[in-house]
């Protein structure tokens, strides 16, 4: 009916779905307890069994109901293609390993601990700018944008979250995300001390770092990412370029920590802990002193954002084919 009436439009679809994919990402017995043979360490009456896996009989499948609705629309005479999505994820219960106490014999234990929604948008766009018998050009992208949320985070995870906040950036409670970055917020380092300066809960500024004051930074999700392509033909001759992209997501560069500040001397550093490091007074430097071989605990100093556009890949071809080529 709307193609009848608007003769821009060639073709318009929409679409709905919903359904449970599975999961496969986790050990077929991991609501079982397991037992291996140790033949390792023997012993006087012979070899000896040892808890593999804990397991948890109460332990429920994590199940994900997904939910999408879209379009996709031709028009301008079959030269430009859209397709849009809306997705939504609900995952409940979601599946963790939670980590035990070491005299159970084993490092996790799976627990469900609550229920995962992740939505957002998938948009992708074709146009085809040449269209002859000897040349085609069509350019191409993509883009997508997701947020994912904790609801009903068991209390189980107030301990993972206290006994971690030391190492682990990862915070597990009601509204957070999974790709929330927590760290202690930093003013940077004071150029009259070389020490770093942070901010606690209240925003007043502290010489100690302490992990009551983490707070989240950012997110490793990009607001959006995908792909930018390109693909052109004159005769016999074939060129493909895809770029990807991220824009508005953050990262914690931990290898620039290890090389820097909490490097070792007898290995491997970085050059900047000669050049960009503080050492004297006035001195301006993003690192802290020399001097000061103390842990760098999580900061907001080495939480980076993550923007970027690189070449995914470039092909260039050219089709012998012919009738001389078939006869051989």
């Amino acid at each position: 009916f709307i193609m009848d009436h608007v003769a821009w439009i060639d073709l318009l679809k929409l679409r709905a779905s919903i359904g449970n994919p599975g999961n496969q990402n986790f050990d077929d017995y991991i609501s079982t307890r397991i037992y291996s043979y140790n033949t390792d360490n023997m012993n006087i009456f012979g070899s000896s069994a040892i808890v593999s896996n804990l397991g948890n009989r109460n332990l429920e499948w994590q199940k994900t109901l997904d939910r999408n609705i879209g379009f996709d629309i031709i028009f301008l005479d079959n030269r430009l293609r859209v397709n849009f999505d809306y997705f939504n994820k609900r995952t409940d219960p979601l599946l963790v390993q939670i980590g035990t106490a070491s005299s159970t014999g084993v490092k996790t234990l799976p627990r469900n601990v609550g229920k995962q929604i992740t939505e957002g948008i998938t948009l992708t766009m074709n146009y085809s700018i040449i269209r002859r018998e000897d040349m085609f050009w069509s350019v191409n992208m993509n883009l997508r944008h997701q947020t994912s949320e904790y609801k009903e985070v068991s209390e189980v995870l107030t301990k993972y979250n206290l006994d971690n906040r030391n190492r682990n950036l990862t915070r597990y409670y009601d509204g957070g995300s999974p790709s929330d970055l927590w760290a202690v917020r930093s003013c940077g380092i004071d150029p009259a001390t070389g020490e770093e300066i942070f901010l606690d809960m209240n925003g007043n500024k502290v010489n100690e770092w302490d992990a009551a004051n983490y707070k989240p930074f950012g997110s490793t999700d990009p607001k959006i990412y995908g792909t930018i392509g390109t693909m052109f033909t004159y005769k016999k001759w074939e060129l493909n370029a895809h770029l990807y992209y991220k824009y508005g997501g953050y990262i914690y560069n931990s290898t620039l920590v290890d090389k820097v500040e909490n490097v070792n001397p007898n290995e491997n550093g970085d050059k900047r802990i000669l050049y960009d490091r503080w050492n004297k007074e006035g001195d301006v430097a993003k690192f802290k002193k020399v001097s000061d071989v103390s842990v760098t605990n999580p900061t907001s100093r080495f939480i980076e954002k993550e923007n970027y556009i690189q070449l995914q890949s470039l092909s260039i071809g050219y089709d012998f084919s012919c009738d001389k080529l078939r006869e051989i």
